[in-house]
């Protein structure tokens, strides 16, 4: 029988949840086992297609009167490049318009297509966003997000006169754990989440003899850490860039402090 050295690292010993869908939670599985960790994979969300795909591809066949497209998620990001590849394009056919992202994560995917963002607002929200963007009077203004997204940008533009328009880009609907994904959270040390809908989702996983609000989590950026505020949790460490190197820290604090 084969015999294997005990892992060591910062994080030997502990089991730690990766709410992440599989297509984007490897990376961030990896860095936790490099540092000894064991990962419990169960994603709380998965990614669909928009409701209304047709009416997006004509809005993105159309920019005209667009002076700026508004990304909000590295997953925008993800999901504009295959929507654009199922019209036979790419993100160079949208050099013409200037494109506003929100949160060092959504620049950092624009960037690995070739593309640099044209405007950054300071904080990673999208009130700042809509208070900050270099629009004028009358710019036309393309949101492409879930069908999840707030009005807090529309209401900041609006207020400015810039003509605020919304694309439902892709979906995001919740994944429902399986039973012995449920067991494995009952002995995690630390679960990491990296979207507010993430926070909402995981919190309405209580059940009878489980609280989830209960575990201590380590989150991404502050956008996901007032979500996770809201649903209730109070154990939260926050990442302190949007990195997944910086969310693997966050998850070291945490175990240091249960030690």
């Amino acid at each position: 029988m084969a015999l294997f050295p005990p892992a060591t690292g910062s994080l030997a010993g502990h089991l730690v949840a990766v709410t992440r869908a599989p297509d984007t939670g490897q990376p961030l599985a990896e860095l936790l086992r490099a540092r000894g960790a064991e990962v419990l994979e169960i994603p709380l969300i998965h990614f669909a297609p928009p409701a209304d795909r047709a009416g997006l591809h004509a809005a993105l066949r159309d920019l005209s009167g667009v002076s700026w497209l508004l990304l909000t998620s590295p997953q925008a990001v993800r999901a504009l490049e295959k929507e654009l590849a199922a019209l036979g394009r790419s993100f160079a056919d949208l050099r013409g318009v200037q494109i506003a992202t929100v949160g060092a994560g959504t620049a950092r995917a624009l960037r690995e297509h070739g593309m640099e963002p044209a405007f950054v607002p300071s904080q990673a929200n999208a009130l700042a966003l809509g208070r900050e963007l270099p629009a004028r009077t009358g710019d036309g203004a393309l949101h492409l997000t879930s069908q999840l997204s707030q009005g807090t940008l529309r209401e900041a533009l609006e207020a400015r006169g810039v003509l605020y328009r919304r694309a439902e880009l892709y979906r995001t609907e919740p994944a429902v754990p399986g039973p012995k994904a449920l067991a494995g959270l009952r002995r995690v040390s630390a679960v990491t989440l990296t979207s507010g809908s993430a926070a909402r989702h995981f919190a309405a996983l209580a059940r009878p003899g489980f609280d989830p609000l209960a575990l201590p989590v380590a989150v991404i950026g502050e956008p996901t850490a007032e979500a996770a505020r809201g649903a209730g949790f109070h154990r939260i460490v926050v990442a302190r860039e949007p990195s997944l190197a910086a969310l693997v820290g966050a998850v070291e604090a945490l175990v240091r402090e249960g030690c």
